[in-house]
């Protein structure tokens, strides 16, 4: 029986580890190559020939977070008569809807309000927002997020070339210093860029930050219509599935940053990228059909499947492998070899703050995959934390 459970737990661990070995070195070799070729002068466009864009913000009690918004907004370098800002209120309780009202009269901005009078969930705000928007270009954003400057017109470069249905940019953590919780968030983050800085290369990103992104409108009417995506799931972050559904690639742009400050327990993050999680898989399960498609060439025959991989079953299998360790060390304590690797485990996981927030994410996507059917991805709970 001990030998049984000993090679499953082999099993599981090399299955593990030679599979993120292997993706790791297939996005090594795409970011060398072109590192290589980074010469390459791509289309650009001249600031006058700037196309109109529209920035949806779905909001629901989050007038603390509004007035320092919209001064964000109003620092964007973007030509100010080629953009538009369509805010829509759920219902808010918390003064939130008069601050908007004040905003459309008052501010500098093109600024539409779209009132629900109740909330409906993230989704239906996109959806009623994008019926009142003009823009050729759509970007999606929240309340508590803040654009750098130059982020709306780095992203927007990138639409000069035809093959480009999405792009999509960096997040930045503000409160770094706040203790263990955002420095995980940081190391996390670092590990989540490369992947997609990878990917960019390879085809195109398989996730994209639902606070920076931008997309042709044609990419997001086919979304918004999309029934799949009525109740679950989050639209933003289907830029990358859409986009390669409709023919284009989709671009992760380092450049285009965006800051928001991470939640400082490590219950708030939990709760946060779980819920994110549930959401990306219910994302990944809308668009199913393009998995092994080689219709989306290496996104559906590559990207795609990885990912099926390392959202659903690799954390699992690392669970499995886990699990059935302890137990071994536990039947039989007089297993040094077990016991060494483990310990040895232990000691470079706590002196790696990347490798913490790795163990972290395997642990959050076994619970969001457990909890699926109960994550509500529409009208999820704000975390006071991220919003001061």
């Amino acid at each position: 029986m001990l030998q049984i459970l000993l090679n499953v737990v082999i099993t599981t661990l090399v299955i593990f580890v030679s599979f993120y070995l292997f993706y790791y070195a297939v996005c090594m070799r795409y970011i060398k190559i072109n590192n290589r070729a980074s010469t390459r002068k791509n289309p650009r466009l001249e600031k006058d020939s700037f196309p109109p864009v529209s920035i949806i913000i779905p909001v629901y009690n989050e007038a603390n977070a509004l007035t320092k918004r919209i001064r964000n907004l109003e620092e964007l370098r973007y030509l100010k008569d080629k953009f538009e800002i369509v805010f829509v209120d759920g219902g808010s309780t918390d003064g939130g809807t008069d601050l908007l009202e004040k905003f459309a009269k008052e501010s500098n901005l093109s600024i539409k309000v779209v009132f629900q009078g109740r909330r409906k969930g993230f989704n239906s705000g996109v959806r009623e927002g994008f019926a009142e928007t003009t823009g050729d270009i759509i970007c999606i954003t929240g309340a508590e997020t803040e654009y750098d400057p130059n982020a709306l017109d780095v992203m927007v470069q990138h639409f000069a070339d035809p093959r480009i249905g999405a792009v999509t940019g960096r997040q930045m953590i503000r409160n770094v210093d706040d203790g263990f919780s955002p420095k995980l968030e940081v190391a996390y983050r670092s590990l989540y860029d490369f992947v997609r800085e990878a990917e960019s290369h390879i085809d195109s990103p398989f996730d994209i930050k639902g606070e920076i992104c931008a997309a042709r409108r044609s990419v997001v009417k086919n979304l918004v219509e999309k029934p799949e995506l009525s109740h679950k799931g989050c639209i933003d972050a289907c830029f990358s599935f859409q986009a390669r559904k409709d023919g284009y690639k989709t671009v992760y742009e380092p450049n285009a940053v965006y800051f928001e400050l991470s939640p400082k327990s490590i219950r708030d993050s939990f709760k946060q990228q779980i819920r994110r999680a549930a959401t990306l898989i219910q994302n990944m399960m809308s668009f199913k059909d393009m998995i092994l498609n080689k219709k989306y060439g290496a996104f559906g025959l590559f990207i795609m499947p990885a990912h099926l991989l390392m959202l659903i079953i690799l954390p699992f299998v690392f669970l499995t492998g886990v699990i059935g360790m302890a137990i071994l060390i536990a039947l039989n304590p007089s297993n040094y070899f077990l016991l060494a690797i483990m310990c040895v485990t232990l000691l470079v996981t706590l002196l790696s703050p990347r490798l913490q927030a790795f163990v972290k994410t395997q642990v959050v996507l076994v619970i969001a995959t457990l909890g699926l059917l109960g994550i509500d991805t529409q009208k999820f709970e704000r975390l006071a934390s991220t919003r001061s």
